[in-house]
Formats: structure tokens, sequence, C-alpha cells
């Protein structure tokens, strides 16, 4: 049975909404990324596995806040937790208080890298601070990144996160490019751009730059551009790697932590790092819930550690309630959680994978536990950026508005990336295989238009 659409009739509090924010807001969004040309959608209220829209339209949510939300919208844990803090306690110290322990002893248990760790307010603070520890501890000043990897708004690493193919050089040596205009060209000389999964590749790199080189920051999983896992021995090979030649090893586990297992992609896979940049699920979705964490003898520099977390928002009481309560239902119904997480995620790629092989697709699905990538036009599993690229990414955008159309969100940033939550359900997920399923032919249209266009 075809899906309901929702069309243009049902969308016009939504338009109005967004030629007023052009007015006043740069793109008349908040600034995050949105794949060009997507329709937008205004939201008026998130509950459990949905969003509304301001026309009242419902949406099964796949991206929740970037993975941020592990529980779905608006959990009452949370809320509850975030409530009594703030009419009970107060919003903001700017002073210590009992929440920093009980948060910091819980993720320093959960998560095997961590033996002290320092609270900031968002995904690329952490990785910012990270950057600075590891300069510091090894009085070096290069840092090394993925080609495709996304580590946030800050210069020190806003290179070659969406690079174009033909500006970007050799696909094993590849250029530092400058993410946006405003970065300063004197800092490419400081990034040093490699290709995620070719260890041989980065075992030259970092020998070569070894005198320089202060840190690898790593995805353990690349999931600014889709959701590509770590080949069999890659981030042991990495971890020996760094050792050798006396760089940092930093986990930007922003996207991954507390979202693909409790200890992250870390306990997933096994290897430890010596910094650990945490963000997103580790407060179900609260904004200002980020942390970096490390050895204790890193973690150590500066004032009391003070250089991991200067701020005057870094750990506030209101994000470590928010952060509190989520570790609390990580730990105390781990199996649970996690089982569901993957669970969902797993029924939605063999979905997935039957619907397109049904339809004659070509596609290829990645996974990395509750979050999952897909490939359009291409077969072959996506194992780096340039793999994720050579796939069909209009195929792709015509998937994402045709299943938006059919109340099934899957934009959000990354080229085809999804999470799955505690809120989803067999409804939520037959629902949206049905969706896809239906717009199926839609997707089969543009990978025969972009056949023709070769």
């Amino acid at each position: 049975m075809a899906a309901n659409l929702i069309d243009d009739s049902q969308l016009q509090k939504t338009r109005e909404m967004i030629a007023r924010c052009r007015e006043l807001v740069p793109a008349g969004e908040p600034g995050c990324v949105r794949p060009a040309g997507t329709p937008s959608v205004v939201v008026e209220r998130g509950e459990g596995a949905y969003f509304f829209d301001v026309d009242g339209n419902a949406y099964v949510d796949w991206c929740l806040g970037h993975g941020s939300m592990v529980f779905g919208h608006r959990p009452k844990p949370i809320l509850d937790s975030i409530i009594a803090q703030i009419t009970q306690g107060g919003m903001l110290y700017a002073l210590p208080h009992e929440l920093e322990y009980e948060v910091a002893r819980k993720i320093v248990a959960a998560v095997p890298g961590v033996e002290k760790v320092g609270f900031v307010n968002s995904g690329s603070e952490a990785t910012q601070a990270a950057v600075r520890l590891a300069r510091a501890w090894t009085g070096k000043d290069k840092v090394m990144k993925w080609e495709g990897g996304c580590q946030g708004f800050h210069d020190s690493l806003a290179f070659s996160q969406a690079p174009p193919l033909e500006a970007a050089g050799r696909e094993r040596f590849p250029r530092t490019l400058p993410s946006w205009p405003g970065v300063p060209k004197a800092l490419e000389e400081t990034v040093v751009v490699a290709p995620f999964n070719d260890i041989d590749a980065v075992e030259v790199l970092v020998r070569r730059h070894r005198d320089e080189l202060a840190c690898v920051v790593a995805e353990p999983v690349l999931s600014g551009a889709g959701v590509v896992p770590p080949a069999p021995g890659f981030l042991e090979g990495l971890r020996r790697i760094c050792d050798e030649n006396e760089a940092v090893l930093v986990f930007d586990e922003v996207v991954t932590g507390f979202r693909v297992a409790l200890g992250g992609a870390q306990e997933l896979y096994g290897v430890a790092p010596d910094i650990t940049c945490l963000g997103g699920a580790i407060g179900g979705g609260t904004p200002g819930a980020a942390a970096v964490g490390g050895k204790k003898e890193i973690m150590d520099l500066g004032a009391d550690g003070a250089a991991a977390s200067v701020g005057t928002y870094s750990g506030n009481p209101t994000a470590l309630a928010g952060m509190n309560a989520t570790l609390d239902i990580l730990i105390n119904d781990r199996e649970r959680v996690y089982g569901h997480l993957h669970a969902i995620a797993n029924a939605m790629v063999s979905g997935m994978r039957g619907i397109f092989a049904e339809h004659g697709v070509p596609a290829s699905i990645t996974q990395a536990g509750p979050m999952w990538g897909v490939t359009l036009g291409d077969e072959e599993p996506a194992t780096s950026y340039r793999r994720v690229l050579a796939g069909d990414t209009h195929a792709l955008e015509r998937l994402r508005r045709a299943c938006q159309a059919r109340g099934v969100y899957m934009r959000g940033s990354g080229l085809g990336r999804f999470f799955a939550s505690t809120a989803h359900t067999k409804t939520e997920v037959d629902r949206s295989l049905e969706a896809i399923a239906d717009a199926a032919g839609v997707v089969k249209e543009a990978l025969a238009g972009s056949r023709r266009g070769a």
C-alpha cells in the first residue's frame, strides 16, 4: 500500500516560516549542515520517535539530532532531571558542584580510554580541546585527520571535511583543503589529511611528519561521510603507529560515543585512544552536553586540567543534569537499551537491503551497531570518503525527498547516515520500510537518469 503523501497544500505554514527566517537567519536554518536542495521542515515539537512540523505533519525521525537523541524526543527521565536542577538548584554557577563528580565518575567507569574528564559545551569544543592538549603534551604542532571527517567548526580541523574530488589530490595522499571561506591559509601547514581505512598510507604520512605531528584525530567510524566502519585491524594498526611515532591518538567519538556501545567505538572495536572526545548521545540530546577525557597525565596539563575545559558554561549544572540522567539509564539498563538499538537498526538495514534487491536498485548499506549508511548506485561497501562519493548522491537525495513526502525523515548531515533510538518500534520500522519501498521507483529513475547523463 502506498504511503500517504505530504503535498504542498500541507506545508503552507512551513513555507511561510522559512521565508520569515531567511530575512533574519542565514539560509533560514540553524548552522547545521543539510543536503542541498532537500525541502526544509520547521519543527513545532518532538515526541518519541517522531517530530511534528508547524503544519501538524508527523515524521518518523531517523536522524535524531545527528544521532544525539538515543532515547528519541523528550525522554521523561532526562526532562525531569533537567527541570529539577533548574527549579531546585539553578541553571548556572560557574563554580564547582556535585554533579561534576557524579557524571565524571560514570564516564570514567564506562569509557575504556578515559581516566580523567573535563566538560565542554559541544563536539567542536571537545575536538578543539583535544588538539590543544595533544600539542601541549608533545610540544609539536601538526595534526592528522581523515579526508571526509568532520571534527566541528573550529579552524584547527576545518579542512577536507567534504572536499571536491577534482581538487582533493591523490587518493592515498590527499591535499589539505579548507572546508569554509575564512579559514586561515597559514593553518594548512599544520594539518595532514589521510585516507580512512588505508593503514599503509597512514603509516607513511605519520612517519613523514613524525617530528612535527602532535596527534591523529580519528573518527573510529567515519561518520561525516555516511557510516564507514573501520576495516579489520585498522584501528589496531593506528594505535601501533601512534605509539611508535610518539603521536597522541585522539578518538573523535562525538557521534559514536555512548551510541554504538556504552563505551563507544573503543569498546565495540577493542582499541583505546589517549584522548576521547564525547558529545551527542552523552546527554541524550541535552544542549551543551559534551566532554573530553583521556589519560590522567595528559588531562592534568595546565592549571588543574583547565586546558581541557575553560569556558563560562563548561560543566554547567543544567547540561550535567541531562548527562547524569542519560548515563544512569545507559548504565543501569545497558543490556535492554543497546539490545533494542541494535535490533531496530538491524531490522531497518535488513529491510532496506531486501527492498533495494527486490526493485533492482544497486546499493550498499554499511553499519556500525545502531547507526548505518546507504550508498546508491554502487554495490561495493563504502570503505572511505571517496568510496562513498562513488555512489549516486543525486539518487540518494531523491530517496530523502520521497521519504520526507511520505512522513519519514532521513535527511540530516552526512551522506546517508541514519540512527536508531529506543523510542523506535516495529511500527516505525514498518512504516519507514513501506515509504522506502514506495520510493524505490523514484530512485531507479534517478539512477537511470544519471547513467544516461554520464
